[in-house]
């Protein structure tokens, strides 16, 4: 059976599903259950390549084999994911950084973030100290909040990824009302908008 989610935290698999062939049989597999053939001729590749690349797939637990037909009396194995999606953590969900919801706050994203609101027609002066102070009280939420999440997850919880990315930005938007601390930083940094 098909999980949810599936989190991938090996970085040598990490590697296998990231590759550039690999990722389009991914997408191909996430629309419909698919034979070696039918992908090779989707992607404009021939079969012995999709097969080395399905086997990586295969072994690193991407896909596995759901059914088996025969294609002019030749027995041909049909393939999909295991997973509807898949959560690439480069950091094993008990370590100190879970980033497997997370995101890897640094100021040129920041100041990318802020470039957008900026074309948006809020601006700030200040742009380089706000900057700064975001990326210290991001980098910590992030962290905080992630955490969290991670330890209260039930394995058996029916949920999906982007659920859990909106319960994450929630929780987030509940710390800012309620954390004084925070509050306070937060509205100091609004208040170099204009």
């Amino acid at each position: 059976m098909k999980d949810e989610i599936r989190l991938i935290e090996d970085p040598a698999s990490l590697k296998v599903g990231l590759e550039g062939t690999r990722s389009q049989i991914l997408a191909l597999l996430r629309v419909k259950e698919m034979a070696i053939s039918q992908i090779a001729e989707a992607l404009g590749k021939d079969q012995s390549t999709i097969y080395r690349h399905v086997k990586k797939l295969e072994e690193s637990g991407f896909i596995e084999v759901v059914d088996e037909r025969k294609q002019h009396h030749i027995p041909e194995k049909i393939y999909g994911r295991t997973a509807n999606w898949f959560l690439l953590t480069p950091e094993p969900l008990g370590s100190k950084t879970p980033y497997a919801l997370g995101m890897d706050w640094n100021e040129d994203r920041i100041s990318s973030c802020l470039d957008i609101l900026e074309e948006m027609g809020f601006v700030c002066d200040k742009k380089e100290e706000v900057v700064q102070r975001l990326n210290e009280i991001l980098c910590s939420l992030e962290s905080e909040v992630t955490r969290d999440m991670m330890d209260s997850l039930d394995e058996n919880m029916n949920i999906d990824f982007f659920s859990l990315l909106h319960v994450k930005f929630l929780v987030e938007l509940l710390k800012v009302e309620y954390e004084e601390e925070l509050n306070r930083e937060i509205k100091e940094i609004i208040s170099e908008f204009q």
